[in-house]
């Protein structure tokens, strides 16, 4: 299975080294896994270019007289930049419409889902178009969820349920598809920003997508670019977003095709 990895990042010269590291190490020992990793830099202001273009000379031009490093290890490596920050659901959607794999991912840049959850979404993507990790399904591993995060995330998930989408833990930045269900969903998004994951998960539901979920390992970094308060404020901007959705068009698919969503146990549920 080849799969693509998209990374969106802004601003993430200090957590993006060791994600790409982590990156390197895990593709050491499963070659097998990635085609290709994408970073897009969403017009940072700060050195996240420079990092990646540093995996990318440390691949192309080992130094001979030192032992491979990490950094050697990620060949596949690939920079887009946008001139200006456009939003994180335009830097997805930039990777995601560039990638070859016939399987594609996003992860955030800061590693809070580890590369090491990668074979979970390859499994359930055999028999899924999409998948989506899950940070409140049993079996799931959280740290460092503040109570007020805590709080907020089952405001929001209550919120969802009354569209639909209560079972999707929608703001989990590690999402998969295959790559012609990716770029039907992405192709015509409207919701540039942090939303993005909203819509995406609601035309996915109107396309009756075969999706799983799938409990992950999550560990919230510092830094975070989405905080407690722009979590609950994006949560007014829902009811509008959906609202233009349901008078546009939904992307082109298959309406006889029954919604299932189910667990990466494989066992469906309607």
């Amino acid at each position: 299975m080849n799969a693509s990895l998209v990374i969106p990042a802004y601003n993430e010269e200090k957590r993006l080294k060791p994600f790409l590291d982590s990156i390197a190490a895990f593709s050491r020992q499963n070659p097998e896994f990635l085609g290709e990793i994408i970073v897009v830099n969403d017009g940072s202001s700060d050195a996240t270019g420079a990092v990646v273009r540093a995996f990318q000379s440390a691949a192309v031009q080992p130094d001979p007289e030192k032992q491979p490093t990490a950094s050697a290890h990620l060949p596949n490596l690939k920079l887009i930049e946008h001139e200006k920050n456009q939003g994180k659901g335009a830097a997805v959607r930039t990777g995601i419409m560039s990638a070859q794999g016939d399987i594609v991912v996003f992860m955030d840049a800061d590693g809070a889902a580890p590369i090491t959850e990668l074979p979970k979404i390859l499994t359930a993507l055999q028999t899924a178009d999409m998948a989506v990790g899950n940070r409140w399904l049993p079996g799931a591993h959280t740290i460092r969820h503040s109570a007020l995060r805590r709080l907020s995330g089952f405001i929001y998930r209550t919120y969802m349920r009354l569209f639909g989408l209560g079972r999707i833990d929608t703001m989990c930045g590690f999402k998969g598809f295959r790559r012609a269900t990716a770029r039907r969903l992405f192709q015509n998004l409207q919701e540039p920003g942090w939303l993005f994951d909203t819509e995406i998960c609601y035309q996915a539901i109107r396309l009756r997508l075969r999706i799983i979920n799938f409990p992950i390992q999550w560990e919230s970094k510092d830094g975070s670019k989405l905080g407690t308060t722009a979590l609950l404020k994006s949560s007014l901007q829902i009811w509008p977003l959906i609202r233009r959705l349901r008078r546009s068009a939904p992307p082109d698919g298959d309406p006889e095709r029954e919604t299932r969503i189910g667990q990466i146990t494989g066992r469906w549920q309607k």
